[in-house]
């Protein structure tokens, strides 16, 4: 059933979250280590922005690091780079008193994503398990 028309809305949520535990240094959408967080819909989705949180169940600092997105067509291949954020050095993961190591990106205008298109995600730097983070999509299907 296709989402509200005057004005459009998204009708339901669309998102995978996404545990990323394998760094993938390449910037060109290459390499093993991508993680889908995004699968379009039959109508279409769109996507505000991407979180990526320090979810290592260890207390220690992570490296630094970046963080990136890309958007395939639409048969799921040929990702493009959309977006990065840095995480800095040092960040501590989440105890009883310290937030973990968060990253936001925010599309400054909202991709709109066509049917069989992907959302992916990757980080620069895995060097150890204090280093794993969770990236979550704000995104909703037409």
């Amino acid at each position: 059933m296709p989402a509200n028309t005057v004005p459009i809305f998204t009708l339901s949520g669309n998102f995978t979250p996404a545990r990323i535990t394998a760094a993938n240094t390449a910037s060109d959408g290459s390499g093993t280590a991508s993680y889908t967080v995004v699968t379009a819909g039959a109508n279409g989705t769109r996507v505000d922005g991407v979180r990526f949180r320090n979810s290592s169940a260890t207390a220690t600092t992570s490296a630094a690091m970046q963080h990136r997105i890309f958007l395939t067509d639409t048969s799921g291949l040929n990702p493009r780079l959309v977006g990065e954020v840095a995480t800095p050095a040092g960040a501590t993961r989440a105890t009883q008193t310290n937030i973990g190591a968060t990253s936001i990106y925010t599309f400054d205008q909202p991709i709109i994503m066509q049917s069989g298109q992907l959302l992916k995600v990757c980080q620069s730097i895995f060097a150890s398990a204090v280093d794993q983070f969770d990236a979550c999509a704000f995104a909703g299907d037409y």
